[in-house]
């Protein structure tokens, strides 16, 4: 903890849950557990908040402060920082949220384009704040990056949404290799699109010819068969429909993501 910020004891009324406060989806799941664990071990571990006027905007803790708001807690111990900006609160929010695996893809996401019109238009600027990898941005942002020409040509049917992120993810920042590739994936079976945006992240500096006739030659991949406890199949459905994706295609990329994230890639 900096000099610039101390633990003191704040009332629970003068707490406000701003708009930076990144979550925003089952914040009161499992909650009765929250509340049970701090009236038997008390609050491990503090808020962050920082004042504003007369009261307190919460930066990290929104479940926290609704557990002891719900067991008539009239103060709480809270981590006070020095006056900051919207995005720096927001960037702080995210980062606690990120390593402790508690947002949703779509609070993410939010979060994401917040900082990214915040910073210009720049994923790269997102991924620093964010500490995670220009990829994993890019992914988050893929609604922002996608150009108008292609935005034009989903809205009149002449390409599915999902195809217009795939491109987008794999010809960024070029609008012209986006638009090729795009004009290629409707011609495409599902697991070349799926290789076109794997190789283009291998092969960044890749024209949009070549990785479109390198993702139609043979897989170079492993196949895996995974057996999940059946209490996952109605949360693995559930992130489905938040990407627009098939189940397989989910935890694909939540492996992926996961060994790139833990730094095994």
């Amino acid at each position: 903890m900096s000099l610039s910020e101390k633990i003191k004891r704040i009332p629970v009324d003068k707490i406000q849950i701003g708009e930076f406060n990144v979550r925003k989806k089952k914040v009161k799941e499992n909650l009765d557990e929250l509340k049970k664990s701090i009236e038997r071990e008390g609050l491990l571990q503090p808020i962050v908040v920082f004042p504003t006027d007369d009261k307190y905007e919460l930066v990290i803790g929104q479940r926290r402060l609704l557990a002891v708001k719900e067991l008539g807690w009239k103060e709480i111990p809270a981590i006070v920082l020095e006056p900051m900006s919207l995005a720096k609160a927001k960037i702080r929010s995210v980062i606690e949220n990120i390593h402790r695996s508690e947002l949703s893809f779509k609070d993410l996401c939010a979060a994401a384009e917040y900082l990214y019109d915040e910073y210009g238009g720049d994923p790269e600027a997102v991924a620093e704040a964010l500490c995670i990898s220009v990829d994993r941005a890019k992914n988050l942002l893929f609604k922002r990056l996608i150009p108008k020409p292609l935005r034009e040509m989903v809205e009149i049917g002449k390409i599915k949404p999902k195809d217009a992120e795939r491109a987008t993810i794999a010809g960024w920042p070029d609008t012209e290799k986006i638009m090729k590739i795009a004009e290629s994936l409707p011609k495409m079976t599902t697991d070349e699109k799926r290789r076109i945006v794997s190789l283009s992240k291998e092969k960044p500096e890749a024209s949009a010819k070549e990785l479109i006739e390198e993702a139609k030659k043979p897989p170079k991949e492993i196949e895996l068969t995974i057996l999940l406890p059946a209490k996952y199949k109605e949360p693995l459905e559930k992130a489905s429909d938040d990407l627009g994706l098939d189940p397989e295609e989910t935890g694909r990329i939540a492996i992926i993501d996961w060994l790139t994230t833990k730094g095994y890639v």
